[in-house]
């Protein structure tokens, strides 16, 4: 078991994790891309690449978000980039993601298998109802 705050998705190439982990993580990691998962937009260190991609709490808008969020991840991954994605605590928006992250690279077939590999991985990932009812409208077949 790691003694790092964050924790490694895919192997050598996507880490998850809380905001104040960023520092550690491109000690370790070096990562090509950060996607900062908060809703409000914080000051970042600019010697890192940053993007901003919030997952908004509107029921509304949560999906669309949730959506752009999974497929920056993806984008970064399949463009051969080392990815790291956080929220504030690294629980509840970065599980999500990390959730569709596994759903999307064909690593689980159904959302609660993904949800599992996720949790086994980050056993502090914490179930949003609301944002796993926006997940199931990404993934309606998983």
């Amino acid at each position: 078991m790691s003694n790092k705050n964050y924790q490694e998705l895919i192997k050598d190439r996507i880490y998850f994790g809380g905001a104040d982990d960023v520092k550690e993580m491109m000690e370790h990691e070096n990562a090509d891309i950060v996607f900062d998962l908060r809703v409000k937009n914080y000051e970042a260190d600019t010697e890192i690449n940053r993007v901003h991609s919030p997952i908004v709490d509107d029921s509304e808008e949560q999906a669309n978000t949730l959506k752009t969020a999974i497929e920056n991840v993806v984008e970064a991954y399949n463009s051969d980039q080392k990815v790291y994605f956080h929220c504030g605590g690294g629980n509840t928006r970065a599980g999500i993601v990390a959730i569709g992250t596994l759903l999307a690279l064909n690593k689980a077939e159904t959302i609660d298998e993904a949800e599992e590999m996720a949790r086994k991985i980050r056993p502090t990932i914490k179930s949003n109802p609301e944002m796993k009812e926006a997940l199931k409208k990404i993934y309606p077949k998983a």
